[in-house]
């Protein structure tokens, strides 16, 4: 059977991965984490298209995610 294909733009990408993030899935639908360069790119597009609250969101999950004092302390 053949696979549907479905065209995607560059804004429902975006939209897409936002919309992951922001239900606390930091991965694609393959179990891939998104990387800092990744969430950056998607933070530009949303400047460029002036939503800053999804900037907002996104810059916060860059605070805590890759903050190494917070995700990665041992406890005990």
């Amino acid at each position: 059977m053949a696979k549907s294909f479905r065209l995607r733009t560059q804004d429902s990408v975006m939209c897409e991965i936002f919309e992951r993030i922001k239900q606390n899935k930091p991965f694609d639908k393959n179990l891939k984490p998104y990387n800092k360069d990744i969430v950056e790119k998607i933070i530009n597009y949303f400047i460029s298209t002036e939503e800053y609250e999804k900037c907002e969101v996104l810059n916060n999950f860059l605070k805590i995610r890759f903050n190494h004092e917070i995700s990665y302390k041992k406890n005990g």
